[in-house]
């Protein structure tokens, strides 16, 4: 007997694999045009390091879309599923080298930053420059330009706002000046030393050369600690405000280039620091009071020249130096996870109780704490610098393994926790510590 096969019959799962096939045509349809909205953003920057240090909306576009591009490129060629538990540790694995590639990526970029910031007054680097500066703000007329010189030979931190400099400082002043026609309103220390030279000049005048020695105290913003750049600030005031304005000696210098290091001694150690820059600048300084002199007001205009020194910290060793035990104490705190489980049988093995692991989770948090401390003294600083959010991640990781533990003690039931013995606390721990970083860094560099 020939039994008739109805070959026109569909599989009756036909439907859902054609449905997930579209959804996963879907998902690299997607992951395309974030990829190219990326690339067209990073085209369009002239320079990424410039739009990092400026608004960041280009940079921002092009690290998320990056990011989320790949992330679903990698989905939609690992297709992860709770069938498919290699898959999606794969897929977590992806996500997370793809964040810590992105923090490593804004990292360079903001290190390798040499442009004039946080600069008083206006750069010049030509006396027709300081001239026109001086004219702009009103105070060329009626006072006399006195060229000023500086040498720096070494530099040294000695508190968190304060700079031991030494070198040399010389004006061309008209013969016969005994003293320097020069003041250091923010020295806290030391000042001008001793005479060193003193050589005729044309027009009457003389060369004077006094050593240096003093401590400057500014404030400097360490709000991006370890890649913080901080611009240490010789500021000159004349002591005769209302006749004399200091202009910088450029004829003592070759023709200025800003990034040449011009007026720094080139074997000068700054131990964990870089010269990015040295510039003048000329502006003014208003000191709200005429001193008791009656021929100034009280809002006397100070004529102010400034030396400036832009200095990039040499992040690598900080940076390790706060990071590596905290990626082991991560490591630590991911390993626990493995002890975690329902089953009776595992448990007697692992020892793993609720208070265990909360005793560990304590521990590893009061290292933790330790750290964060000592940070908060080497820099000083009084708001949040940048490494603190390492920390500020850690403690939430820590708080959030403690209560995974708790809850697999707890009458009540996740089902998302449970899942195949804690596993979906395993395949998250790198992904929301990694993205956790990623976000911050775009917050504090970019946005």
């Amino acid at each position: 007997m020939l039994v008739e096969v109805n070959t026109s019959a569909k599989d009756p799962e036909t439907p859902a694999r054609t449905g997930w096939g579209r959804t996963r045509i879907g998902v690299a349809v997607l992951a395309v045009v974030l990829l190219a909205v990326a690339l067209v953003a990073a085209v369009t920057m002239d320079d990424p390091v410039q739009d990092l240090q400026g608004p960041g909306l280009r940079s921002t576009l092009t690290l998320v879309c990056g990011v989320l591009g790949l992330s679903l490129l990698a989905a939609a060629l690992l297709w992860p599923s709770t069938a498919k538990p290699r898959s999606l540790a794969l897929f977590s694995g992806a996500v997370s080298v793809l964040c810590v590639a992105a923090t490593v990526f804004i990292w360079v970029c903001v290190s390798v930053d040499d442009q004039l910031h946080s600069i008083p007054g206006s750069a010049v680097s030509t006396p027709a420059q300081a001239r026109q500066a001086l004219e702009k703000q009103g105070l060329a007329s009626g006072r006399a330009a006195i060229p000023t010189g500086v040498m720096i030979e070494t530099m040294q931190y000695t508190s968190s706002n304060n700079v031991k400099l030494t070198g040399y400082l010389w004006q061309r002043l008209p013969k016969g000046t005994e003293t320097a026609e020069i003041d250091l309103p923010n020295a806290v220390e030391g000042g001008i030393g001793d005479e060193i030279y003193r050589d005729p000049a044309p027009g009457g005048r003389e060369v004077v050369g006094w050593k240096l020695n003093t401590t400057v105290r500014e404030y400097f913003d360490y709000s991006h600690y370890p890649l913080d750049r901080q611009v240490v600030w010789l500021t000159l005031w004349p002591k005769h405000s209302a006749e004399n304005t200091l202009v910088p000696d450029f004829a003592a210098y070759p023709p200025w280039k800003t990034h040449d290091g011009y007026g720094v001694y080139h074997d000068l150690v700054s131990g964990d620091w870089s010269r990015q820059f040295s510039t003048f600048s000329v502006g003014h300084g208003t000191a709200h009071t005429n001193y008791g002199r009656p021929g100034l007001s009280v809002g006397n205009q100070i004529p102010q020249l400034t030396y400036s020194i832009g200095l990039n910290r040499a992040f690598l060793s900080p940076l390790l130096n706060r990071l590596v035990p905290l990626v082991v104490i991560a490591m630590l705190v991911f390993a626990s996870l493995f002890v975690v489980t329902k089953d009776s049988d595992r448990r007697s093995l692992s020892g793993f109780s609720t208070w265990a692991v909360i005793g560990f989770c304590g521990s590893m948090m009061l290292v933790v704490s330790v750290q964060h401390s000592s940070l908060r003294s080497d820099t000083g600083s009084g708001g949040i610098v940048y490494a603190e959010y390492f920390y500020f991640i850690l403690y939430l990781v820590i708080g959030l393994v403690a209560l995974n533990a708790v809850e697999h003690t707890s009458d009540k039931r996740i089902r998302l926790v449970d899942w195949r013995g804690n596993s979906a606390a395993r395949l998250l721990y790198w992904p929301v510590t990694c993205l956790l970083l990623f976000a911050v860094t775009t917050f504090v560099f970019v946005l």
